[in-house]
């Protein structure tokens, strides 16, 4: 797959450094790195899905990514997990005896709904087993009118919408919004202690949401929102800020927190042009990225943001990096980026797990066994697919897969009991990869 838009880099792995956590005052705890005991030679891609490979008789697993649009540089790290789980799993036999199979659809943005639409009932059509995807919350939105009257499986490495917990057949296994608002509202009032904060957040079910719980935090922690509150949001499809800028200076905000997407490449010049500090600047996982080729930038020295995710161990980046080369990146890696990458990979294993247990490769008969594949009932630890697969094969069908994610076992909600957030802190002038600090999120029901 190519993207037909440049890639935005995300700066927490420009460095190799993505180790993610949810940074708590005073406590330094680094977080677990990741691992995985999967092949470390190059696998091929799993081919895709043809006349007559659905879920009825294979693993045909759905990947519904965006390709294109303001969110395509999430993709590439995503692509390489799915990608390298479906080729282990077919290393080590594939499901059911049979080799997986993929079918992929561009899930673009919420500002190309039209796009999104048409490629989901497409894709539904097909019949797959499940679908991983998508990574953005809006999107997820858009689509589950689409695949829950089918019963289609949906399973996001990436959508963090707190109000997503508990929708029928859609599981996720990243940290929600309301943990990485708090764990950016606890730096900023470390920062700053009584903090004033301004925020430019867009309208969208992510922005909305996490500006929601980032504002609860800081006011429950002795701060307070002097703009960014509700209906002070910008529209997603703005693209001029000088007065946008001007009116968030005017409430006179100690620091800014800027939770948006490819239009922070807009809000920095105005910003800069207005003189305001960029290390005073705050980020979220949509918008922390390399602005080095962004005319007008402040100098970003001392910025910080916060990325879900935990930090893969070299072996795994090693294995991520062989398959996008070899499979995707027309000869190129993915240049240090893994954001979602150990979830995407994850995601896919734990259907393939649950399909094996099942033994049918349909979505009705994946489901029940989503849960205790991730651990909910205990079992047996497993780390790769292999392992897992010759546990089940042996006879032991309480198995519990713990991969690169790290994450705990999915709850009744179907979110991770347990995650990780991280700090950066920009460590040059428009650059930020250095991780500080942090531990384990717990996610409540």
């Amino acid at each position: 797959m190519k993207l037909s838009t440049p890639r935005r880099r995300i700066v927490a792995g420009l460095a190799g450094t993505a180790a993610i956590a949810l940074l708590v005052a005073g406590c330094a705890t680094t977080t677990p790195s990741a691992t995985t005991s999967s092949s470390a030679a190059v696998q091929p891609a799993a081919a895709a899905c043809g006349s007559g490979e659905d879920s009825s008789s294979t693993f045909a697993l759905g990947s519904f990514l965006p390709l294109t649009g303001s969110l395509s540089f999430l993709a590439p790290p995503a692509v390489a997990g799915v990608g390298a789980a479906l080729s282990d799993i077919n290393a080590a036999g594939g499901v059911n005896g049979k080799k997986a199979c993929i079918i992929s659809q561009d899930s673009s943005d919420g500002d190309h709904k039209a796009t999104g639409d048409s490629n989901i009932k497409a894709l539904i059509q097909a019949k797959p087993s499940a679908i991983v995807g998508p990574e953005s919350s809006s999107v997820t939105h858009n689509i589950l009118p689409v695949t829950q009257p089918t019963g289609t499986v949906v399973f996001s490495p990436a959508a963090t919408d707190d109000a997503l917990a508990g929708e029928a057949h859609f599981f996720r296994n990243v940290a929600p919004n309301a943990s990485e608002g708090d764990a950016l509202a606890k730096q900023i009032l470390t920062d700053v202690p009584g903090a004033k904060v301004g925020i430019l957040v867009f309208n969208d079910a992510y922005g909305i949401n996490l500006r929601d719980t980032l504002q609860s935090s800081l006011e429950a922690g002795g701060g307070s929102v002097v703009y960014g509150k509700a209906g002070q949001e910008f529209p997603s499809t703005e693209t001029s800020f000088g007065t946008i800028v001007n009116n968030v200076l005017a409430a006179q905000p100690d620091v800014i927190a800027i939770i948006a997407f490819e239009q922070t490449a807009q809000i920095l010049p105005a910003l800069g042009s207005a003189g305001f500090a960029g290390s005073k600047l705050y980020f979220v996982d949509g918008n922390l990225s390399d602005y080095t080729k962004t005319a007008g930038v402040p100098d970003l020295t001392g910025a910080k943001g916060t990325q879900q995710g935990v930090d893969a161990d070299k072996s795994f980046k090693a294995e991520l990096n062989g398959w996008y080369k070899a499979n995707d990146g027309k000869g190129k890696d993915l240049g240090g980026i893994y954001n979602y990458g150990p979830e995407s990979y994850d995601a896919v294993i734990t259907l393939a797990l649950a399909a094996s247990l099942a033994g049918k490769d349909d979505s009705a008969s994946i489901e029940p066994f989503i849960l205790p594949v991730t651990g909910t009932t205990g079992g047996t630890v497993c780390k790769s697919y292999a392992d897992c697969l010759k546990l089940i094969k042996g006879g032991t069908k309480d198995i519990w897969y713990q991969g690169p994610s790290s994450i705990g076992p999915l709850n009744d909600q179907h979110n991770p009991s347990t995650a990780y957030v991280g700090i950066y802190e920009a460590s040059g002038k428009n650059t930020a990869a250095k991780f500080l600090t942090g531990v384990k999120a717990t996610i409540g029901k």
